[in-house]
């Protein structure tokens, strides 16, 4: 019997050369170093990247269809954040400064104890 070898064509990345790894060294200064990966451990990180983005798929579309979360087609972790803190409470601005909504029912409870605690400084 014949072995044929089958060549993996990574669709992905047809970048062979090194990677870039930046590291701070002890005075605080990034120092840069070329890594040569196998071609096992860029196939492996192929394949978790693969297994990473079907289960952030799964997840969104779960959410999409059982969550009643309006998520796009193209939504990543960012938007899945954003609409689980809107959901909590926390309202997101398009710079990323999150804060806590504020609702009617406490703005006005915090309007009766701040009216308390001037009666009662005042008596």
């Amino acid at each position: 019997m014949e072995m044929v070898q089958k060549e993996v064509v990574n669709s992905s990345k047809s970048k062979r050369g090194p990677w870039l790894v930046h590291r701070i060294n002890k005075d605080g200064r990034v120092v840069t170093r070329h890594r040569f990966p196998s071609d096992q451990e860029r196939q492996r990180n192929c394949e978790r990247e693969r297994n990473r983005r079907s289960m952030a798929r799964k997840i969104f579309s779960g959410l999409r269809a059982y969550g009643n979360y309006k998520l796009s087609k193209n939504a990543d972790t960012i938007d899945l954040l954003k609409a689980l803190c809107e959901e909590a409470g926390w309202h997101v601005e398009q710079d990323g400064t999150v804060y806590k909504k504020v609702s009617s029912e406490m703005a006005q409870k915090e309007d009766n104890i701040d009216l308390k605690l001037s009666l009662s400084l005042a008596s």
